[in-house]
């Protein structure tokens, strides 16, 4: 992802492998996609979960009528309405509006796709049930005496070919991070416009990419992190390093000399921001002793980050330099 450029001027923020960002819910879609369109993630989630509230019974014929349409109940009438397709498709014809995949690229709302070997079956994708990648949970239609359900696929993907609607539209936000985006204004906010889908972070979360930040959710929160903040986040192994965000980033105190800042905590250490230090990190002892003394009201903003010393670490500020020994613990000397 390339560097930020977005400075502090903008105001304060208000504001997985075992499951994803995704809220979905069996009411329509905020966005509703046109009959045949293109359609966002979540849309297709919901309206594939509308079948599941209901209990739809699987049959060959006729079709099930609710809010989205009226569509046949099986399988592959299962995964049109969900794409709010302007028909009932078979097994066969849905290759004809997919395209394939890698395994390791599934999303929710593509499918698994099969049409031989006595098989003539589809399911919708929602998300891995393991850290392996080796069991889908997938939402389908799938056989007589059985309703729409979401379960596991515990034998793996069973010789099914993943694909992707053609139409489906892989950078609208959805879930947790939809609902952030659109609270954060949406195209016309901090962030800009999509540029990657949600993905799945390094460390079991999920992220979605935008021109000047990103989101990153992990269960059960959504955050953002933009400009400086962001470019030293990234720079420094992100979340393998820091974790999570815990919060969106925040106005600073005033420091003694009138410095005023940005700041934002996660979960292995806090950054901080102001024009005049820049973007530097205080974590561990040093965060503590900082964090007792009256953070940045009283020490003023971070000007480097902690760097070894004899014996030990120091982390300088614009008022003191805060030390830590293993022997001595921390303790301030004055600039």
């Amino acid at each position: 992802m390339r560097p930020l450029i977005l400075r502090r001027a903008i105001g304060a923020l208000t504001l997985v492998l075992a499951a994803t960002a995704v809220t979905f819910t069996t009411a329509p879609a905020a966005t509703a996609s046109d009959r045949g369109g293109s359609i966002g993630r979540g849309e297709a989630m919901d309206r594939a979960w509308s079948w599941i509230a209901e209990q739809v019974p699987y049959s060959q014929s006729g079709c099930h009528e609710n809010q989205f349409g009226c569509y046949r109940p099986d399988c592959s009438g299962f995964v049109s309405m969900a794409w709010h397709l302007d028909s009932s498709l078979t097994t066969w014809s849905l290759w004809n509006v997919t395209f394939d995949i890698p395994a390791g690229d599934l999303q929710p709302g593509d499918i698994l796709l099969k049409d031989s070997g006595g098989t003539d079956h589809v399911a919708l994708f929602v998300r891995w049930a393991d850290p392996g990648h080796t069991q889908p949970v997938v939402r389908e239609e799938y056989d007589f005496g059985h309703v729409a359900e979401e379960r596991v696929w515990g034998d793996g993907l069973r010789g099914f070919t993943p694909r992707r609607y053609n139409l489906l539209d892989d950078l609208m936000p959805y879930g947790a991070i939809g609902a952030k985006y659109d609270g954060l204004g949406g195209p016309g906010g901090a962030l800009g416009r999509p540029t990657t889908g949600e993905r799945d972070s390094m460390m079991g979360g999920r992220f979605q990419a935008f021109q000047n930040g990103i989101i990153l959710w992990h269960p059960d929160a959504a955050f953002a992190v933009y400009g400086d903040i962001r470019d030293k986040f990234w720079a420094t192994d992100a979340e393998r390093r820091w974790g999570f965000p815990t919060m969106d980033e925040a106005d600073g105190a005033q420091a003694p000399g009138g410095t005023r800042g940005r700041y934002q905590f996660f979960e292995q250490g806090l950054f901080m921001w102001s024009p005049q230090t820049g973007t530097h990190t205080v974590h561990g002892a040093i965060y503590q002793a900082f964090h007792a003394g009256g953070h940045e009201a009283a020490f003023g903003y971070p000007v480097n980050d902690e760097v070894d010393e004899a014996g030990g670490k120091a982390q300088r500020f614009q008022k003191v330099t805060i030390h830590w020994s293993p022997d001595r613990g921390t303790w301030i000397t004055n600039n």
